[in-house]
């Protein structure tokens, strides 16, 4: 007797523990549903959790009170309302714990709930909550409840076979399900067998101790899944958000793209459809001459609109000439459109006799021609727009100030952006500024805006040095007929046209498609007087070929020049700062080309 006292008051003891370990559950779930985003899965838990520690105390309350001591005890025996009120709280909750347990699962492991779930959950959960009307002894009652636990418990295990690979958390909880049917089990068999086997009243008192084991694991199981879950999600989220970042970059890439080739075909479609134009007429012989003339001014044109926009890089080689200011002027007004002072809008322009600059030519005819157009349109009617040039010490400072409203300081601070315009869309490509910044840039000068003294209109400041390192011109070499010539381009149509002007000019011209196959020659590149090679070629290419001559050459190396049609990438502009020899750009001005080629033949000759 005092064995079974002592047992009795250990399973009481164990059943306190049980209700108080489940209503801990409960505040970490609801803790844990705070501050993560609560999923059905999650929700599903934690009302599984609260019927289970609500049943708990249902019972709790229930055997607690029996063992009092008086006449109390007696009034909470089985069969007497207190008893029933307990029981049915208790298997109705209990219920509810096994079906949202089950449904919990279902959701984790993303499997629709079976049909006979769906239509007699909540029936089982009131035929099984009036049980006790019925049915009032504990026993039975264990005995009515134990299909529902361990049958949701095995169906639940089943619905999370797929998730086999998922984690710590979602093995334990596996383990926990199975233990949970194996347990309600133990507990049917000790009840059938009671009458047969009475020392299984000692296990029978032992299933708390079972249950709250069981209990432990389940949720500590269910806590650290939701806690891996919540960690997959933030990691799938911080994936999806890098991969639509990506996408975003990519996006923009493709919009900035898009603006670009917009404003190079903008820039570009003029003269070639002048060049496509006059084309046409070269086997006019009325016309010729004046459409031959045409169509290299107007590829002059291109050509220097290719290497202005590769100066948007800061990457681009502008040849410097002296310029006299007043002519600079003249040849910006003559390429304004009239239409732009067709309405009353004047142009003036002011420049000290005799001012030199020593510049790019084109590029700085850009510059202020971009300046002056933007100056024209935001001049009202009958307003006036000035270009100047004046002298600040070694410095030349041209100007373009217009009568327009000015410029807003958020505009102004943004205004040599590549790509940013204020004009209506199809109006502008935002290139003009930028291009202009870049060229100005190059030429190690600046360009600034502000607004004029009287507070209307704008005025551009570009400042530049005046004279910078001016060559002396080269004498010109012994004459070049008879002389051998090597062209090295991977593109026959370059080769061809280059030795067409070089028989022109009296060499004697051959020709190889790489580098590999001029070093391969019978003849030595020492042989020849000069020697022409592109930059960009399959195999070694010009660099390859520059850096053996270094080495093995030195001689060859002092009569080549080497020519390239893209000097934006990182490696050519590498290479062109260590380059030992001249470097001309595509598409080149071929007097200029045989100038050089003139220059280091003669070079080559007096060292």
């Amino acid at each position: 007797m005092f064995l079974l006292k002592s047992i009795d008051l250990i399973a009481l003891i164990s059943l306190f523990v049980q209700t108080f370990v489940a209503w801990v559950f409960v505040a970490i779930f609801a803790s844990i549903r705070r501050r993560e985003r609560s999923t059905t899965a999650f929700d599903r838990f934690l009302i599984s959790f609260t019927a289970l520690a609500c049943a708990l105390t249902f019972v709790s309350v229930r055997f607690f009170r029996t063992h009092d001591r008086g006449p109390p005890s007696a009034y909470w025996a089985d069969g007497n309302w207190p008893a029933t009120v307990c029981y049915i709280g208790y298997l109705g909750c209990k219920a509810v714990f096994a079906l949202f347990l089950l449904r919990g699962c279902n959701d984790l492991a993303s499997a629709p709930a079976s049909r006979w779930l769906r239509r007699l959950g909540w029936p089982l959960v009131a035929a099984l909550a009036l049980a006790p009307l019925f049915v009032p002894d504990v026993n039975s009652l264990l005995v009515l409840q134990a299909p529902l636990l361990a049958g949701c418990a095995l169906i639940a295990l089943r619905a999370l076979v797929p998730l086999r690979t998922e984690g710590s958390g979602l093995r334990l909880v596996r383990i926990s399900l199975g233990a949970l049917a194996g347990t309600w089990g133990i507990h049917v068999v000790a009840v059938l067998l009671l009458p047969l086997v009475p020392a299984f009243r000692y296990l029978l008192a032992m299933n708390s101790m079972l249950d709250l084991a069981v209990q432990l694991a389940l949720g500590t199981g269910l806590i650290i899944g939701v806690l891996q879950e919540s960690q997959r999600r933030m990691s799938a989220a911080e994936a999806e958000r890098e991969q639509l970042q990506r996408a975003l970059d990519r996006d923009a890439k493709l919009r900035a793209l898009g603006t670009l080739v917009s404003g190079v075909a903008h820039e570009l479609n003029n003269p070639l459809t002048v060049i496509l134009g006059y084309a046409d007429l070269v086997g006019d012989p009325a016309q010729e001459a004046t459409a031959g003339q045409i169509i290299r001014e107007q590829a002059e044109r291109c050509r220097g609109i290719v290497r202005n926009l590769s100066a948007l890089a800061g990457q681009s080689v502008h040849p410097r000439e002296d310029l006299a200011v007043e002519a600079l002027f003249e040849r910006v007004v003559r390429g304004i459109s009239p239409a732009l002072t067709s309405d009353g809008r004047h142009l003036r322009c002011t420049a000290p006799a005799g001012m030199r600059l020593r510049a790019d030519r084109i590029g700085i005819e850009q510059v202020l021609t971009n300046l002056v157009v933007n100056a024209l349109q935001a001049s009202p009617r009958g307003g006036t727009v000035t270009l100047e040039a004046t002298l600040d010490g070694s410095r030349v400072i041209l100007s373009v100030t217009d009568e327009g409203p000015g410029i807003a300081e958020s505009v102004r601070t943004r205004l040599f952006e590549p790509f940013f315009t204020t004009k209506a869309p199809g109006e502008g490509t935002g290139l003009g500024l930028s291009i202009a910044h870049a060229i100005v840039r190059a030429h190690r000068g600046t360009i600034s805006v502000d607004t004029v003294p009287r507070g209307r209109g704008a005025h551009f400041r570009v400042m530049l040095p005046q004279l910078d390192d001016v060559e002396p011109p080269v004498a010109a070499g012994a004459s070049p007929k008879g002389r051998r010539l090597l062209v090295i381009d991977d593109d026959p149509g370059v080769r061809a046209v280059v030795r067409r002007h070089a028989e022109q000019r009296g060499w004697v011209v051959a020709e190889a498609e790489s580098a590999e196959a001029a070093l391969d020659s019978a003849t030595r590149l020492s042989s020849f007087d000069a020697t022409l090679c592109d930059l960009r070629m399959p195999g070694i290419g010009g660099v390859g070929l520059h850096d053996r001559l270094v080495r093995e050459d030195p001689v060859a190396l002092q009569r080549t020049i080497f020519v390239t049609g893209d000097l934006t990438a990182p490696d050519l502009l590498a290479f062109a700062r260590r380059c030992q020899r001249p470097l001309m750009q595509k598409p080149f001005d071929f007097s200029e080309l045989f100038a050089a080629v003139d220059s280091s033949q003669e070079q080559a000759r007096t060292s």
